[in-house]
């Protein structure tokens, strides 16, 4: 049965009608985390968020975020590319990570982008806090070269090695099979379309 509160946020979603709308209606309703196997919602604050989310992460629906109201990076890329899509735009999923053959804690990030009506490229961030936002480019070079350098100086606040830096992939991914584990998640990403920054693409 569909709780109450869960249907008002079902019907607030169906109603949006812009990027910027839904960047409103995320930032006031998902929050991070992410859904367990068990069923557990995992929140920030838990003293177990990152030791169990490997084994016992799974990759949410749309429907799933909309009830849960939580979700990490790579669950809330897809509750926007459904509804992108749902909208007919021209969007593309990023992933981004230090791929090394050792357990390491380098952060990795999902992002959406979409194209605009004026032809320019657009980040849409809502998990990422620090980053919230919807940033305009005028190309999707700028855009991923502007993308790297934010995660380059993030991962330079995690000590890396040049060694290190060199193994920084960027992939573009299509929509994966929903509830799949963390590992199978990686693996699906990992191995989608490489992309090659290109050097000089700074954001307008």
């Amino acid at each position: 049965m569909i709780k109450r509160g869960e249907k008002i946020v079902k019907k607030t979603f169906d109603k949006i009608d812009s990027p910027h709308e839904l960047l409103d209606f995320m930032s006031k309703n998902i929050n991070y985390g992410y859904l367990g196997k068990s069923g557990r919602i995992y929140h920030c604050d838990d003293n177990d968020f990152n030791d169990n989310w490997f084994d016992d992460y799974i990759l949410e629906s749309k429907d799933d975020i909309l009830k849960t109201l939580y979700g990490n990076c790579w669950d809330q890329v897809e509750l926007e590319r459904y509804w992108f899509d749902k909208k007919d735009y021209e969007v593309k999923t990023i992933f981004q990570m230090v791929k090394l053959n050792y357990n390491n804690n380098y952060p990795t990030h999902s992002f959406l982008i979409f194209r605009d009506k004026n032809d320019n490229w657009n980040w849409f961030e809502n998990s990422d806090y620090e980053n919230r936002g919807i940033h305009k480019f005028e190309s999707i070079d700028k855009l991923l070269k502007y993308q790297y350098d934010k995660y380059l100086e993030l991962l330079k606040t995690f000590n890396i090695s040049d060694d290190e830096i060199n193994k920084i992939i960027f992939t573009e991914f299509t929509k994966p099979v929903i509830n799949i584990s963390a590992p199978d998640y990686l693996e699906f990403v990992i191995n989608s379309k490489p992309i090659v920054i290109k050097e000089g693409s700074d954001k307008n």
